[in-house]
């Protein structure tokens, strides 16, 4: 677009690369020194000495890791009595505030008190009754065996988005309270 506006005689001075720096969900991510690094290659091999002005959105590499949503077991089942997988339901899914689980595409940390013991799968999944609100049921996520209804479940890195993706009341629930310390 620079060289074919160049030509036109319309010098553009600024390169807008957007977002997409991670935060830190299921998986360590490099940092954003890294990820700097990698821009300023690819902008150097095409610009060479003539570098634009750059603006970068780092969006929830910043915030992602500011938040935690607490959530809270309102329910343990099985499909099945020799299922090893239980359901665990949450007061909170995909349309209370975890849209991003949508697909499974941002796989979260998640932390509860009964955390350190023995684990066994589960598939989690929200309040609604939804056919959609599963938050995971195709990536394998262990809780603790003696996790009960009533425990809470935090969900770690969720300071980007959540709260905005919670903003109406979705099937009579109400949009998450958000608290800033």
């Amino acid at each position: 677009m620079f060289s074919a506006l160049a030509k036109a005689d319309l010098e553009l001075k600024m390169v807008n690369i957007g977002g997409g720096f991670p935060a830190r969900y299921d998986k360590e991510v490099k940092g954003v020194e890294a990820y700097a690094a990698a821009v300023m290659r690819a902008i150097t091999r095409h610009f060479g000495n003539r570098l634009p002005e750059i603006i970068v959105e780092p969006g929830r590499s910043i915030v992602g890791d500011a938040g935690v949503l607490q959530s809270e077991v309102v329910l343990i089942s099985k499909k099945a009595a020799k299922e090893e997988k239980r359901w665990v339901y949450l007061d909170v899914g995909k349309f209370n505030g975890l849209a991003e689980t949508m697909d499974e595409s941002i796989k979260y940390r998640i932390r509860t008190p009964a955390d350190g013991g023995a684990t066994g799968p589960v598939v989690l999944a929200g309040p609604s009754c939804d056919s959609a609100d599963i938050l995971y049921e195709k990536t394998e996520y262990k809780l603790p065996l003696n996790l009960k209804v009533g425990d809470k479940v935090e969900f770690l890195s969720t300071g980007a988005y959540t709260s905005t993706y919670s903003s109406v009341g979705f099937n009579g629930f109400e949009p998450l309270k958000t608290y800033c310390i």
